[in-house]
């Protein structure tokens, strides 16, 4: 309910049709507006695809902590696989062969493999190094192994050159695995990469 106050010729909140209100302390008077609805459709779609998106990257973006190029500061590293993925949430559409979980200028590995899956401890992979100038000798693979059923996730690095790398993750029979993998160099104390690349396979049930 407004009030109105004749003495100052003003009011405050809603009076018919406008409301009245304070400003950088000056009476002022605007139409009323409608609040639009806040959960249509389409807004607990894009919330939907949020919340299952924050929940799978908080799976191993910890682990990431050192081993990505993405813009971190004053974010998560969670927080900035979100914003770089955020034309998923405005689709409403959360797809993990697309996700982007690291971003840079440098080429990406080639002909990245996963070995044999087996039910065990962990998994191997092989692939090809980048033959590129830009690209040093300290230059490592990283790759991230998750199963999302189990809640099981583990990201490890390797030098590029050795063109092989084992990752240390329970391999949970029947698991369906989503891999990411791309390339971290240095420049003095600062870190540079490739975008990110994906496969997916799936363990034996025995």
């Amino acid at each position: 309910m407004g009030t109105l106050n004749l003495l100052k010729g003003s009011w405050e909140g809603k009076v018919g049709e406008t409301v009245g209100s304070k400003w950088k302390n000056k009476n002022t008077i605007r139409t009323y507006t409608k609040p639009s609805n806040p959960d249509t459709a389409a807004q607990q779609t894009v919330r939907g695809v949020f919340k299952d998106m924050t929940q799978f990257v908080a799976l191993f973006s910890d682990q990431m902590k050192y081993l990505n190029s993405l813009d971190t500061r004053g974010q998560s590293v969670r927080n900035a696989i979100i914003q770089l993925n955020k034309s998923q949430i405005s689709a409403g559409t959360f797809t993990k062969s697309t996700l982007q979980v690291n971003r840079g200028g440098l080429p990406n590995v080639t002909g990245f493999s996963l070995g044999t899956l087996a039910i065990g401890n962990s998994l191997t992979a092989t692939f090809t190094a980048p033959a590129a100038t830009n690209i040093s000798d300290d230059a490592v693979i990283v790759v991230a192994v998750i199963d999302q059923e189990n809640l099981i996730a583990a990201v490890s690095s390797a030098a590029l050159s050795a063109e092989t790398i084992t990752v240390s993750v329970p391999c949970t029979a029947s698991a369906t695995l989503d891999v990411y993998y791309w390339v971290i160099d240095y420049r003095g104390s600062s870190r540079v990469g490739s975008r990110s690349g994906y496969v997916t396979g799936t363990v034996p049930s025995a």
